[in-house]
């Protein structure tokens, strides 16, 4: 029997931000009831900086969700419930897929939580005999409802302890009792235990990532040792803290900003690690674009479209294990492996004497999600550069602009650069787009897949370009040399950074962060652009090893 377990889903509604409101009562009491056992120190701690900006309530992502599903459950459960979930995708506006803001529940998603823990739950019960013993590992195969009755307790223990990231409180131990025991009582142990893990998987516990904020508003705390772990681990692996990662709490072994660099550095070498770095290349070069992209290219099909959305994640674990891990590899390698499914696609490159690929800007990924259904953008990718991969300002568009009137003129002309020279005349539009267009044109060499071209409707495509912006200044006469200027720019490597600052804080940052953020960026600069140093670098800041007492940001 699989119950409809309403009383976990109702505190899904008006998170505010504040760990109080968190799960209905059962996370602030675990926290009241781990006072002084968790290794914070409660005192107004020291930061290096005066300030760290506030932290909203973070819902885990769907990606994180499967994965903790993975660590948690039996092989092959974990692998059903992924293909058949109903989890609420997260949804990507304006950042990341760890933000905050990404991450809202409303009662439609509330409903889907309830029913994907209740889909779950129905998959174990219809191959219960076997899965049981997997997911108990105190129970023996051949098991009846005493041994379940006996094992109940080491396992909720064990299991609500890796899946809460923490001890499990008194008032939960309590809950998870009486919940197995009403069921046992009306259709048995196994239902009971059925019951048991369907709390589990829609618990607000497991769901969002619960941080202690207790003492005078404005104020700073220190995240305990299981905060801090629960940090790392989704930063590093978008799971589950591991083994290693559990002793050092229960040892007192993470506590201090040494204590964080060894646990990050050892983080950062697993192969686990792979996980944080393809998802957050993928969202950083808005792979995410091409989920329900379709493009009307002849290379398009089914295989093309699913390799493409894959791509920029296989691109970033072929950079971590292969490369020497510097942002200049990522940006201007001119070698890089591609899926055997994107042959058609790259099959031009290999006419050419030199590789026309300037590391993962280049990618067929990249510069599909930075393009239109059968059509590339100047405008698009100009923008692209300028705000996400340099961090530079522009003006907000002017919105009295006649567009189609500005552009009338040109439409029939054989080349996008062509069709799109009024916005760099009229005084209206040439503000912005004498900035903006010039980081365009040089990709106009890829087009709507990615694919390599060098004319369009029959004529050259002038890849030339006139730029300055920032520290990037010249003539450039195509794509391959403005990424290597790119690449060696201030504002390219600290725009870098602190794109990784907002994923793995999990919210923009904020004028109260500029001295961790500063911290980071000199770092990651000190290293040579080490991407593993960059993401050390942030574990031991104060934005991440604190925390500030109210004023999250919504």
């Amino acid at each position: 029997m699989v119950l409809a377990l309403g009383f976990s889903t109702a505190c899904y509604e008006g998170l505010d931000g504040e760990l109080g409101a968190a799960s209905g009562g059962g996370a602030a009491e675990a926290a009241d009831d781990d006072d002084g056992a968790d290794g914070r120190d409660d005192d107004m701690p020291e930061l290096a900086c005066e300030g760290i900006g506030g932290q909203p309530l973070r819902r885990v992502s769907s990606k994180q969700y499967e994965q903790i599903l993975t660590d948690l459950l039996p092989e092959s459960l974990a692998a059903q419930a992924i293909a058949t979930s109903s989890f609420p995708r997260t949804i990507i506006d304006g950042g990341f897929s760890t933000y905050a803001s990404a991450n809202r529940v409303s009662t439609a998603a509330s409903m889907q939580i309830e029913d994907n823990a209740e889909s779950i739950a129905a998959l174990f019960q219809e191959n219960v005999r076997e899965l049981a013993p997997e997911l108990m590992p105190c129970l023996p195969t051949d098991y009846g409802s005493d041994d379940i009755d006996a094992c109940l307790d080491e396992f909720v223990q064990d299991f609500g302890r890796r899946a809460f990231r923490r001890p499990m409180s008194d008032a939960e131990r309590e809950i998870v009792g009486m919940l197995y025991e009403e069921v046992r009582e009306a259709d048995g142990a196994e239902a009971g235990l059925t019951a048991v893990l369907q709390y589990f998987l829609q618990a607000p516990a497991l769901l969002y990532v619960t941080e202690r904020a207790d003492g005078p508003d404005g104020g700073y705390v220190a995240l305990s040792p299981h905060e801090l772990a629960t940090r790392l681990a989704l930063l590093f692996t978008n799971s589950l803290p591991d083994d290693e990662l559990l002793a050092a709490v229960d040892e007192g072994r993470l506590q201090s900003r040494d204590d964080v660099e060894r646990e990050a550095r050892r983080l950062v070498a697993k192969p686990e690690a792979v996980r944080a770095f393809a998802q957050f290349h993928h969202e950083w070069m808005r792979g995410f674009v091409l989920d329900s992209a379709n493009r009307e290219h002849p290379t398009w099909s089914a295989a093309t479209s699913a390799a493409l959305k894959e791509e920029l994640g296989q691109f970033a674990a072929w950079f971590l294990a292969e490369t020497d891990g510097t942002f200049r590899t990522l940006m201007t390698t001119q070698s890089f492996p591609f899926d055997e499914r994107l042959a058609t696609v790259y099959e031009h490159d290999a006419t050419q004497t030199e590789s026309p690929r300037r590391g993962l800007l280049t990618t067929a990924a990249a510069m599909a999600a930075q393009a239109h259904t059968n059509a590339t953008s100047i405008v698009e990718r100009g923008v692209f550069i300028l705000r996400h991969v340099m961090c530079l300002d522009l003006p907000p568009f002017p919105g009295d602009i006649d567009i189609e009137g500005t552009l009338g003129g040109y439409a029939d002309l054989p080349t996008a650069r062509e069709r799109l020279e009024p916005l760099m005349l009229e005084p209206a539009c040439s503000g912005c787009h004498v900035v903006i267009n010039p980081f365009g044109f040089p990709f106009e060499v890829y087009d709507w897949v990615g694919a390599h071209r060098t004319t369009e409707n029959g004529v050259t495509i002038d890849t030339s370009a006139e730029i300055t912006a920032g520290s990037v200044q010249g003539t450039f006469p195509d794509a391959q040399t403005l990424i290597s200027a790119i690449a060696q720019s201030d504002e390219a490597h600290d725009c870098y950074a602190t794109h990784w600052f907002r994923y793995a804080t999990g919210r923009p940052e904020s004028p109260d962060d500029s001295c961790s953020l500063d911290g980071v960026t000199q770092a990651f600069a000190a290293s040579g652009g080490d991407v593993r140093e960059l993401l050390v670098a942030i574990a031991v800041s104060d934005a991440f090893r604190f925390r500030k007492v109210g004023g999250a940001e919504q």
